[in-house]
């Protein structure tokens, strides 16, 4: 094992607040990144091919953070040259009866975004693959973005080492603790000591923490890939958004990733696992029943499934993410619970993280994402 080495800031997790935090961190001094596994793997919650961006949430304070994530994201854009944002617009679908719809239009409308509400009719009209009833509408958000998700995570990294930060793979942290004047984690690369540290290990998070007894649990998610068939041309981009069916709980992309399939998932009943339970294989009654619903909304796509996904999503008992200080270490920012909504809001995260380490004024108030809230 190496000697100790001394840095401004450790951050553990290259996921897409690990990699977002690293990036900020290294604009403030040394910074070393420390992933468990290997860059870009599969095994957490930031991989894939694509990821929703969107600015239509129920509440302001999550419309307010999505601002922000959207202009860190175009500043990495200009930074590197890479291209993250598709912006492609997103539908929302809702009962007209149980206005399922109004929160999202109350908060954008008082956060001065663009939408539009439409009846199912014109809905259909406008995207021919859809399948809705009269109880149904839609609203239509312009800034929703298909985020290539990998490449997203691998053009923060990127962003990261050409402000100077030091990416070291394949070490898993054996121990963390806090000493005088910052921390002190011995890896199976090495020993580190560092004046703040920013955990965001995602699903590994509760494990990292378990003093703290988080009211985490970690959901094993599976994303989909339907073959669209003969109607392909209403199933584009250009042609159908990003969707999220509030009635059912499915959600899912256009044509992207695949040139023959879209992308579909179901929030609804995924299986709470431990880590070391978790497996790469389908389950097949939940695939059934998403491609049920997937059929259903788009009655025209042929519906076979070419591939299958899986991810984790670490979930809190609200939802809301985690986003604090440690409340024994001040100098130890947590970062994660990510409920499988955290990706579009990465870049901003990872800039909220870094600010509280260094106690610096936050661009975002975090109190929503208070450790305190299940005290």
């Amino acid at each position: 094992m190496s000697q100790h080495r001394t840095v401004r800031t450790l951050v553990v997790g290259a996921g897409v607040i690990g990699a977002a935090a690293a990036w900020q961190a290294a604009q403030r001094g040394s910074v070393v990144l420390l992933e468990p596994h290997g860059f870009l793997h599969e095994l957490g919650s930031s991989h894939g091919g694509s990821r929703i961006f969107r600015h239509a949430y129920e509440d302001r304070e999550h419309v307010r953070l999505a601002l922000q994530a959207d202009v860190l994201w175009l500043e990495l854009e200009r930074l590197t040259g890479e291209r993250l944002l598709h912006r492609h617009g997103g539908l929302d679908i809702g009962r007209r009866s149980r206005a399922e719809l109004d929160p999202i239009a109350a908060s954008l409308a008082a956060e001065g975004r663009p939408f539009e509400r439409l009846a199912a009719d014109e809905a259909m009209r406008r995207y021919p693959a859809l399948s809705l009833d009269e109880d149904a509408e839609a609203l239509f958000s312009p800034d929703a973005a298909i985020v290539p998700a990998t490449r997203a995570v691998a053009t923060l990294l990127r962003a990261a080492a050409s402000a100077g930060a030091e990416l070291i793979e394949r070490a898993p942290l054996r121990s963390w603790r806090a000493v005088a004047g910052g921390v002190e984690v011995e890896s199976d690369q090495g020993v580190f000591r560092a004046e703040r540290l920013v955990l965001a290990p995602g699903p590994w998070l509760p494990k990292l923490v378990p003093e703290l007894g988080l009211p985490i649990h970690i959901e094993q998610q599976q994303v989909l890939y339907l073959r669209v068939g003969g109607a392909a041309r209403h199933f584009t981009a250009e042609r159908l958004p990003l969707f999220v069916d509030r009635r059912g709980g499915i959600y899912g992309f256009p044509i992207f990733e695949r040139p023959d399939a879209i992308k579909v998932s179901d929030r609804q009943g995924a299986p709470t696992i431990e880590l070391d339970e978790r497996t790469f294989e389908l389950w097949p009654e939940r695939a059934e029943a998403t491609i049920k619903a997937a059929t259903t909304l788009f009655p025209t796509i042929e519906g076979s499934l070419l591939s299958s996904q899986m991810c984790w999503y670490t979930k809190t008992r609200d939802e809301l993410f985690v986003l604090d200080h440690h409340p024994d270490a001040p100098q130890v920012v947590i970062a994660g619970g990510g409920s499988g909504h955290a990706f579009k809001f990465g870049p901003a995260l990872g800039r909220i993280a870094v600010e509280l380490a260094w106690g610096e004024a936050p661009s975002f108030d975090p109190a929503l994402f208070s450790l305190t809230r299940w005290a």
